[in-house]
């Protein structure tokens, strides 16, 4: 189905034009069946480069479904091709992954969506560069990168940038939201822009102000936001255990006064009751049973219910880095040049998850069941065992499904994969650039 599905909206025609490395070695094999073994691995539920020997066992299959003739088995073929990457090639593969989640988007024809920044924390076991000793809640003092991304509420991953491990969460996040920008297609508004806490800073909230752009972003539980919280005096409830207030604050390093929209949940009445307790709080009678959450705004008109609605729709990017991390390895698969480490996000990332995210929003989805993960996807439909051989002199794979239901389903499946009227051929090429 995969190997259809690529070769519907051919695939190997984009990688080919857009891949900005090249092989000069005589031996070499191609480019196209390197990609695809590393799609392969990921989407085999591998999580390193060792684990290509994973989908070993029906490699004649495997080629016949994806139309080459060669696929590496070794996972030196995989890391010397990654290693090729250099800050120039990544500024020209990252164009092209934008470009190539452009077209998707065209293609479902969405005219408006809102863009989520994000970051998070990839551990590393090495001496890989650019691991540092950073902000790492989960295993404190392990060397680690700390890649930022932005992604749009339908769920595709629209930019990544990989850095070092120390580096702070907003650092660059002005340039990495104009480069987002400039690379969406015109015809998609961007309503909303939503953030965690970590980019709740004064350049970037005036950088949007500036550019009229509606936002709402986290706050961290600061002193500052502390006393503000504290300042409210009228909270609304809008559930059992869920009260709303706000107000308006000028906190230490802001340039001018903002409102801030405060939910808080009472722990007895909600026990998983998400946001922050701080320890302030705790002494206070008042305050000591509830968790806050806090946000800024620069919306005046809507109520503080409608923000907090708005802004709840978040918390699906963490899930979309829990698939990211969980099912395609995104997190492990990893060498030693920071750039190739940064080549494979781009290409688990930004091409691997976003076709499969676009199979699973065209094809697979249906009225009665959501877009299906991917761990559920390798379960039902790619780990079917299955038969290769000969026929009345044809060339068969017999699926071992006894189900008629499921093999309806699959015959379903491939029809709408052949209805499908987008190709990636066309895509613009973009040549690599150089640096300083």
């Amino acid at each position: 189905m995969m190997g259809k599905f690529l070769e519907q909206i051919k695939f190997r025609e984009w990688v080919v034009s857009h891949l900005p490395v090249e092989e000069r070695s005589p031996n070499g094999k191609g480019l196209y069946e390197k990609v695809l073994a590393i799609l392969l691995t990921s989407l085999t539920g591998g999580t390193r480069f060792s684990h290509v020997a994973w989908w070993g066992h029906g490699l004649e299959a495997v080629k016949a479904c994806f139309g080459v003739e060669w696929l590496p088995q070794t996972a030196s073929v995989l890391t010397r091709f990654v290693a090729k990457f250099r800050q120039a090639h990544n500024e020209a593969f990252r164009a092209a992954a934008a470009d190539l989640v452009g077209r998707l988007l065209e293609a479902e024809e969405l005219r408006e969506d809102t863009l989520i920044l994000d970051s998070t924390v990839c551990e590393r076991y090495g001496q890989q560069e650019g691991a540092r000793r950073g902000y790492n809640p989960r295993k404190p003092g392990r060397p680690s990168h700390h890649p930022l991304k932005a992604g749009l509420g339908s769920g595709y991953v629209v930019n990544l940038w990989n850095r070092r491990g120390d580096t702070h969460t907003a650092h660059q996040v002005c340039e990495f939201y104009d480069q987002t920008r400039r690379w969406l297609p015109k015809s998609l508004k961007v309503s909303w822009v939503l953030a965690d806490s970590g980019f709740g800073q004064e350049e970037f909230l005036a950088h949007l102000e500036g550019q009229g752009q509606r936002y709402i972003v986290a706050l961290r539980m600061t002193s500052g936001v502390q006393g503000a919280i504290l300042a409210i005096r009228e909270w609304r409830e809008i559930a059992p255990g869920i009260e709303i207030g706000e107000t308006r604050v000028k906190l230490s390093g802001w340039t001018r006064e903002r409102r801030l929209v405060v939910v808080r949940q009472h722990v007895p009445t909600r026990p998983e009751a998400r946001g922050k307790q701080p320890l302030l709080f705790k002494e206070l009678e008042e305050y000591e049973e509830y968790r806050y959450q806090a946000m800024v705004t620069n919306e005046e008109e809507l109520s503080a219910l409608e923000l907090w609605r708005t802004y709840r729709p978040r918390a699906k990017e963490e899930n979309c880095i829990k698939e990211l991390k969980h099912g395609y390895g995104w997190d492990e698969f990893n060498v030693r040049s920071f750039w190739g480490t940064e080549a494979t996000m781009l290409l688990l990332g930004m091409v691997c998850y976003n076709l499969v995210h676009h199979l699973n929003r065209r094809v697979l989805k249906t009225e009665h069941e959501g877009l299906v993960r991917l761990k559920t996807l390798r379960l039902r439909v790619w780990a079917i065992p299955a038969l290769y051989g000969c026929g009345g002199r044809r060339l068969i794979l017999r699926l071992g499904v006894a189900h008629r239901r499921t093999r309806a389903q699959i015959r379903y499946w491939l029809g709408r994969i052949q209805a499908l009227n987008f190709s990636l051929a066309n895509c613009n090429a973009v040549g690599v650039t150089e640096t300083g």
